[in-house]
């Protein structure tokens, strides 16, 4: 079930957004996520292909979720992406690890150069989707 999605143009090249949006972690404007290791990493067709896992201290889950899912020092969640230089599309797609027994979470950001009037611009779209178990 899809629950939302948005999209913003970013007037920057996406060279620029890409490298941004790749090293989002770790950040000190984030300090709940405490790191992010990279379990596979390969080139296909000239397509990088990247697996993280982000470690989280906290989700902002609200306590009345706590009884139905538990609570847990750490979250994880897995992240995987494709960086495509050649079409200049990078995609992310993130789903919760820690809690997928009770319901799952995925989250995907697709950054994409489509102007074609203005040489820097950069379209960003956001989804995401909710699973009960």
């Amino acid at each position: 079930m899809k629950i939302w999605t948005s999209e913003h143009t970013f007037d920057h090249p996406w060279e620029t957004v890409a490298q941004a949006a790749w090293r989002k972690y770790p950040n000190p404007m984030v300090p709940s996520v405490i790191g992010a290791d990279v379990i596979d990493r390969e080139v296909v067709n000239g397509v990088l292909r990247t697996h993280r896992l982000v470690v989280s201290t906290q989700w902002g889950f609200p306590k009345w979720t706590q009884a139905l899912i538990g609570y847990a020092n750490l979250c994880y969640a897995s992240e995987r992406s494709e960086v495509d230089p050649v079409n200049k599309q990078m995609i992310l797609r993130t789903h919760n690890v820690s809690i997928c027994s009770s319901f799952k979470n995925g989250l995907r950001n697709r950054y994409t150069f489509l102007c074609i009037v203005q040489l820097y611009c950069t379209i960003y779209e956001r989804f995401l989707d909710h699973e009960v178990i």
